[in-house]
């Protein structure tokens, strides 16, 4: 995942740029190359994490990864603006974000899970840091097209990498489950209301990221080469945050209190951004915290809100909704702060975090379930398992396995239950 977004991060300072420079370029296909990605993820991370369900994870990586390479090359080869725009939605239908997290589900216990997000969120992170260095001096010493052959050439060791990587087990339902399944995602009020969530995450995230540069560059003084003095001490405290906020919520079961925080400070930021501006570099760490908090804790419930026979899916139409916030946002953003300035775009967003609260008050606190892995000598139905006081689903991997919640009941009154329903069969 951190070589994939290495390779996407690298050329986003200097595309916009490159682009409008191109054979027919202008400011709405520059706009068109930098967000197409986002749109093209947002319409088949729902497709990639359902196949990944049927035919396993590793496959959809694999496949993914290969159609993002075949993307790059396109874009380093492209001599005109719509060449380099079909380069760029080649790249974004490699869309495998869905199926990473789904997989980081299917290999951590609940436990550790929103710490394995949050050292994937690190990770990105790093990959930003370096690429934000790395990229605008690449590019201007050896072209933008080179930029585009590091992310071909990084696909490699990411397959590699990937083929020497564990598989994740196959997990199915015990019996085929009645019904669609995207209607059951859609009908879990939980996920429901994080779908919605993770939207409005990666529109202010995307408006914050279009927000600071213009400000920095034209209000504060900056130049495009020394915008790193301010990103990388920003990200740094971020990636502190994400720490710290992902111990504390898992530690002390309160997932849900950490998150109303960090949307808290949010809020707190956009309104003293209106009030004092000229504070604006102190108010770009203070987003990066709040921002950075949250997405490793809304990943990490993502999956166990959804069932684990389900999570490529689900986690699917959560990805889908993060990349159309993606999408949207950074084209509002544009619009906004472009007719209207900077008050009018933050009080949007701080808004937009005040029903972001809302949202997340009506969310469920994570449970701290466990699994037991159970081997029986004859099958017992689903509804017999999943019915009993404390289960929350049942699955079959290379055994039966019973997701449990341990503060209603033990693992040995479950096992208990078990035999005794299996031997009454």
């Amino acid at each position: 995942m951190a070589l994939r977004f290495f390779g996407l991060f690298l050329v986003l300072p200097i595309l916009a740029i490159d682009a409008a420079g191109l054979k027919g370029g202008t400011p709405f296909l520059a706009g068109l190359a930098v967000g197409g990605y986002a749109l093209m993820q947002m319409i088949f991370q729902y497709p990639f994490g359902a196949l990944s369900d049927r035919i396993g994870r590793k496959k959809m990586i694999a496949i993914g990864m290969s159609i993002f390479a075949v993307g790059s090359a396109i874009c380093a080869l492209a001599d005109s603006v719509i060449v380099l725009i079909a380069g760029r939605f080649i790249q974004g239908a490699g869309a495998v974000s869905a199926v990473i997290t789904a997989t980081i589900g299917d290999l951590t216990n609940e436990e550790n899970r929103s710490k394995a997000m949050a050292l994937m969120g690190m990770s990105i992170a790093c990959s930003f840091i370096v690429a934000l260095l790395v990229g605008p001096l690449a590019g201007a010493k050896f072209g933008v097209p080179s930029l585009f052959w590091a992310s071909f050439a990084l696909a490699i060791p990411a397959l590699i990498i990937l083929a020497i990587a564990p598989e994740a087990p196959k997990i199915t339902p015990i019996e085929p489950i009645v019904g669609s399944k995207i209607r059951r995602i859609f009908a879990n009020r939980n996920l429901r209301r994080l779908n919605i969530a993770m939207f409005l995450h990666s529109f202010i995230m995307t408006a914050s990221f279009f927000m600071i540069p213009m400000v920095l560059t034209q209000n504060e003084g900056y130049e495009l080469e020394t915008l790193w003095r301010v990103y990388l001490p920003a990200l740094l405290c971020g990636v502190m945050a994400m720490g710290i906020g992902t111990g504390v919520g898992e530690k002390l079961g309160a997932v849900k209190s950490v998150m109303l925080i960090a949307i808290a400070i949010l809020i707190a930021t956009f309104i003293l951004i209106v009030a004092a501006p000229r504070s604006f570099v102190f108010w770009v760490m203070a987003l990066f915290i709040g921002l950075n908090s949250l997405e490793p804790l809304m990943q990490s419930s993502a999956t166990k809100f959804a069932r684990s026979d389900e999570r490529g899916s689900a986690l699917g139409v959560f990805n889908a909704c993060q990349f159309g916030g993606v999408f949207v946002g950074g084209a509002c953003a544009g619009a906004i702060y472009g007719g209207y300035g900077l008050a009018a775009l933050a009080v949007l967003l701080c808004a937009l975090c005040v029903a972001w609260l809302a949202l997340t008050l009506g969310i469920d606190n994570p449970r701290r379930t466990k699994t037991v892995a159970v081997e029986l000598a004859r099958p017992l139905k689903r509804e017999t398992i999943e019915k009993y006081r404390g289960v929350v689903e049942c699955y079959r991997a290379d055994k039966l396995y019973v997701r449990y919640d341990p503060t209603i009941i033990s693992s040995k009154t479950l096992l208990d239950y078990l035999r005794e329903e299996n031997d009454g069969n």
